[in-house]
Formats: C-alpha cells, structure tokens, sequence
C-alpha cells in the first residue's frame, strides 16, 4: 500500500488534494497535516512513500519541513505543491530533488508524480 502525506494549513486544499490522490491512488493511505511540525510528528516512525507540501504555512515553511523529511526520511518522494512560483523557492525544490506542482494541481502533474518512478518525476 502507498501511503502520502498532505501538509497543507488550508483544509479545502487538503480535501482537494485527498480527492486528487485517492482518484489516482484508490488504495492509498492518507496523512493529512496543517503545518510542517504536524506532519514531521505524524511521519514519525512511520514509512511513506509520498509527500505533496504546500509552501506557504504559519510556522516553518514547506521547504524548510522538505529539508527536514530529506534528512530522516531519505525514501520519502516529496512535491511542492504551491502557487508560490518564484524562482528562489523553484530553485530550493529543485536543490532537494523536489518535484514542483503548480496549484490548482492538474490531474497529469500529480498522476506523473504519484505513479511516476524515482524522486523529481512529474
């Protein structure tokens, strides 16, 4: 079974992005976080396979949440998924072996990463 983590603040771009996978991913298990230190205590111990992380959240931003899932959790493929697109935050996410997924996400970017194979396919 696949299990993704959703780290968005906003809970209608949470539920949306549920919607997304589960249409792509039917049998995935869902991790819903609203902030990055939620999500790093939710991954905790626990193996996932995906990570779809907004940028713009209160508290740590999505980049610095990527930076810490990277380091303990290598196997972790990780998008940023954000309507943030400026080159410096691009730029970090691609430094991280992010894949980068414009929001409103398409059903092509996110199937290109959630069935894609190895870190930064989409």
């Amino acid at each position: 079974m696949t299990t993704i983590l959703i780290v968005d603040d906003s809970r209608v771009a949470r539920l949306s992005l549920r919607r997304l996978v589960l249409k792509l991913v039917p049998d995935a298990e869902i991790i819903e976080a609203a902030s990055a230190d939620e999500a790093a205590a939710a991954v905790d111990g626990v193996s996932v396979d995906r990570a779809l992380i907004d940028f713009n959240m209160p508290g740590r931003n999505g980049l610095e949440l990527a930076e810490q899932l990277a380091a303990e959790h290598a196997e972790i493929r990780m998008a940023m998924v954000t309507a943030n697109i400026q080159d410096a935050v691009a730029g970090r996410a691609e430094a991280l072996g992010m894949s980068f997924i414009a929001k409103p996400p398409r059903e092509e970017d996110m199937q290109g990463f959630l069935l894609g194979a190895g870190q930064g396919a989409a």
